[in-house]
């Protein structure tokens, strides 16, 4: 129970906030009327009209490209030390499905979760194509650097150029200052460094 002293003391601390809260309120309500900030507030009302209908576009967007894909399955290993079936095609994986099934929906970006949606309702996948582990960026990056130089192959040559160019990548030493320019024509970031 809050005493009548105790009140007085949390009035006089509701009248000293009060008193900034509305202070600050004019000066937001006075700075809505310069050109600039009601160009900014218009742009943001127009970009919250598009969010929604831009996500459901993507979304169907993307479950089109995974439907479509004809997915060349390969292992990789997530950051938590679990493997996971990745497509090198269009980056669809089982991880987003199995950390939702886990309960940990809220931890995966948008993306993620229409990647989940969409596994759902899919058979899972129980052999991968492309038989070696490797780390999801990589091999996307590996898949679209071959598919660049050899449009015209089918999957079973990708893999077999994808096994070659992996193995040099693993086997042949190279200087740091080589791991970074790779990286760079791969397509990944400078800093990468999960070769192995």
């Amino acid at each position: 129970m809050v005493s009548k002293k105790d009140l007085k003391y949390i009035r006089d601390d509701f009248n000293d906030i009060d008193k900034e809260y509305r202070k600050i309120e004019q000066e937001i309500w006075g700075l809505e009327e310069n050109p600039i900030v009601k160009k900014y507030l218009g742009l943001q009302a127009k970009k919250n009209k598009l969010a929604p209908k831009r996500k459901e576009l993507y979304r169907l967007m993307k479950n089109g490209e995974y439907e479509n894909c004809g997915h060349l399955w390969g292992i990789s290993m997530d950051e938590y030390g679990e493997y996971d079936y990745v497509c090198v095609k269009c980056g669809l994986n089982y991880k987003s499905l199995r950390l939702t099934n886990r309960g940990k929906e809220d931890s995966l970006s948008f993306d993620e979760r229409v990647m989940a949606s969409f596994l759902k309702e899919q058979s899972f996948v129980n052999d991968a194509d492309i038989n070696t582990v490797c780390d999801r960026e990589l091999a996307m990056a590996l898949y679209k650097k071959i598919r660049e130089y050899h449009p015209d192959i089918d999957d079973k040559t990708v893999i077999k150029y994808f096994e070659i160019a992996l193995d040099d990548i693993r086997n042949i030493e190279v200087s740091d200052e080589r791991k970074k320019s790779r990286a760079k024509r791969l397509g990944l970031s400078k800093d990468f460094n999960r070769w192995k």
